[in-house]
């Protein structure tokens, strides 16, 4: 593993620590041995343990499409109210790691700085189930959130989904699933330096920042391993190949230093070109993930 600390030569913002990269790790090994999916049990176990005094956690289950009981967080503000705006998290981990302890963090700072419910879902990962069932998983959450938004102490009129990374997918996935479904009002989207396409190579972004922190070998793993049982519809899967009309308005964070930048910017002028408000907002000097620099100036500016 020793490749996660190459020298990194690129001009990272000095507001932010010096990140590390998956580099030349061979990601497809570690699907093929298990390594990563004792990774992930790892990763769960720390969630578990998590806790915090500056907001009410609570931990419950939500039935998906097939009856199998999810898991999901949520973070209500010490502030008591009849109903809260709410935000739907779908979190990164490249579809394949589950909770981590960042996503519970970020989850807390967003529900006590915005006096906001915050509900994260624990979806089933692609090491174990198709995108179909991920997708499925991360849909069902919005619509157990409108179904029982009385008993949650949630106003139905203000709320939205956020997703990170591969959360970003996720969270793009559900607008078009519910669009084309019940259709709850959703306030809007937030794409923080989201995977878009599948067909990344396209991209400029790709071959200049191929080893930044999200390598290019990494996202070539994540979309092989999402894909590989297959999918019955691919434009829910990749909503880049999607027709884009009537979503919700959308904020789109590209990171500058990411592999994932041009395509999140194609993303947004898809949307736009359907007649979709979009505002972006590339951060300059940033890094896929650099929002776990809570101490960092620029990310409290952001």
């Amino acid at each position: 593993m020793e490749s996660m600390f190459l020298r990194q030569k690129y001009n990272y913002s000095k507001e932010l620590k010096r990140p590390i990269t998956f580099g030349n790790v061979d990601m497809n090994k570690a699907v093929e041995n298990g390594a990563m999916l004792k990774c992930a049990g790892f990763m769960r176990k720390q969630t578990e343990r998590y806790k915090t005094k500056k907001v009410q956690l609570e931990k419950d289950e939500y039935p998906s499409f097939d009856g199998k009981g999810i898991k999901f967080f949520t973070f209500t503000p010490k502030e008591k109210k009849e109903k809260y705006p709410a935000m739907i998290y779908y979190h990164g981990g490249g579809f394949m790691f589950p909770i981590q302890k960042f996503m519970m963090n970020s989850s807390v700072s967003y529900c006590e700085r915005l006096g906001i419910k915050v509900f994260l879902p624990e979806y089933r990962i692609s090491l174990e189930d198709s995108c179909d069932t991920i997708i499925e998983d991360c849909y069902h959450m919005l619509k157990y959130v409108f179904e029982n938004a009385e008993r949650l102490g949630v106003d139905k009129g203000r709320v939205l989904v956020y997703g990170d990374s591969a959360g970003g997918c996720l969270a793009e996935s559900v607008t078009l699933l519910n669009r084309d479904r019940e259709n709850y009002h959703l306030r809007g989207q937030m794409l923080v330096y989201p995977v878009c396409d599948n067909e990344s190579e396209k991209y400029a972004s790709v071959k200049n920042y191929k080893d930044a922190v999200w390598s290019e070998k990494a996202n070539e793993t994540m979309w092989k391993t999402y894909l590989k049982r297959g999918t019955k519809n691919i434009a829910y899967v990749v909503p880049i190949k999607s027709d884009l009309k009537n979503l919700p308005p959308a904020y789109i964070e590209p990171q500058e230093i990411d592999i994932l930048r041009d395509e999140a910017v194609a993303y947004a002028d898809k949307l736009k070109a359907a007649g979709v408000a979009v505002e972006v907002n590339i951060i300059p000097g940033s890094y896929h993930g650099f929002d776990s620099d809570f101490r960092s100036s620029l990310v409290k500016q952001v």
